[in-house]
């Protein structure tokens, strides 16, 4: 009986959790200062959304780590190398990136967005003016102009005989009533002032009447469909957008990679403060990049001065990502735990406490 109970004894502890035997050893943990994802306290202790994430389930998971300080651009090479054990921050699934390393479960999902002045998203009155015209009003304009002179001389040359208290007289003054009696008709005001007294001269004012309510209608709404036009072209909904802006971005990114295959020419910049920095004294309009970190930035460090524009049309997943040839089973035990915890309720908040409230 006694060795019956030490043979299943044994037999529990070898067969015990796959992943815990796997996993012996400290993981080495590459970690790079990209705030909200990863960055380091005034006491020199790492924190943000991905780190405390991790902590979170390495804790629950009894995984031993430290931290080793990598770059961006060698972090993945370091994987793939073997350097280091798993990978976190802002580290973004892509194709390429893939093809070299194992990811995780993503624990975040958002679209590119990007982030501008306030001011700079607001046309000014000449701006304003411009966009208007270049819609078409402004030829429109030139036609309701051309219709206006040739009812009023027409009005003129068939009233300019009837009464010179109205359309007579000399034929500056005359025309110049034709015109103001064109014009008021036109806009249906109708003071009254000036009436034609001939039956040609009424025959004309009676196929105006109709033309200008009919003219003046087809202004109005040319007006109106050109401004909801330039307000809509003022915001920036697709990447293809950022063509229209001088647009910087963060050296290496995959918003760079992205922009650079539409054909759209960015300004990179070695940091994302920089990039904002230059957009903030005018060297560039726009900085596009991962929702989350404009985000971030616009919260923290320019407070009600800027927007965060969403581009719906991309989609980013950050990740956790883990060497080649990383324990299965560990990796597998780390998404479980990884999914029941963004599947809280709190995980929510928790990303909103790091990256803040959209910023529109």
């Amino acid at each position: 009986m006694r060795g019956f109970v030490l043979l299943a004894v044994l037999v529990g502890f070898l067969a015990g959790p796959v992943w815990a035997q796997e996993s012996t050893g400290t993981l080495r943990v590459g970690v790079f200062d990209r705030p909200p994802f990863a960055m380091k306290d005034r006491y020199g202790h790492w924190t943000g959304l991905a780190v405390n994430l991790w902590e979170g389930i390495s804790g629950q998971l009894g995984l031993k780590y430290e931290y080793v300080e990598v770059p961006l651009d060698r972090m993945i090479d370091e994987l793939a190398a073997g350097k280091i054990d798993l990978a976190m921050g802002e580290l973004l699934i892509s194709p390429e990136r893939a093809k070299q390393v194992e990811f995780s479960q993503p624990y975040l999902a958002t679209p590119a967005a990007a982030a501008a002045l306030r001011s700079t998203m607001r046309p000014h009155f000449f701006e304003l003016i411009r966009d208007v015209l270049s819609h078409g009003v402004g030829v429109l304009l030139l036609v309701l102009a051309g219709c206006l002179l040739a009812f009023g001389l027409t009005l003129w040359v068939a009233e300019r005989r009837a009464d010179e208290g109205h359309f007579g007289g000399h034929p500056v003054r005359g025309l110049g009533s034709a015109l103001w009696f064109a014009a008021v008709t036109m806009t249906t005001v109708g003071y009254g002032d000036k009436t034609p007294k001939t039956g040609l001269g009424r025959a004309v004012a009676f196929f105006w009447m109709f033309a200008g309510v009919v003219l003046i209608s087809i202004f109005t709404g040319a007006v109106a469909s050109s401004l909801a036009v330039s307000r809509v072209e003022a915001r920036i909904t697709h990447a293809n957008d950022l063509g229209r802006y001088r647009t910087g971005v963060l050296d290496g990114s995959l918003v760079e990679t992205v922009l650079r295959s539409l054909g759209v020419r960015s300004q990179a910049y070695p940091t994302l403060e920089a990039a904002m920095a230059a957009m903030n004294s005018g060297e560039v309009t726009v900085v596009a990049d991962g929702e989350a970190s404009l985000r971030y930035l616009a919260n923290q460090n320019y407070p009600g001065e800027m927007i965060v524009e969403p581009l719906p049309s991309t989609h980013m997943s950050y990740a956790f990502a883990v060497r080649p040839d990383f324990p299965s089973a560990t990796l597998k035990a780390i998404n479980v735990a990884l999914i029941d915890t963004i599947m809280q309720p709190g995980w929510e908040q928790e990303v909103n406490r790091w990256i803040g409230q959209p910023v529109r």
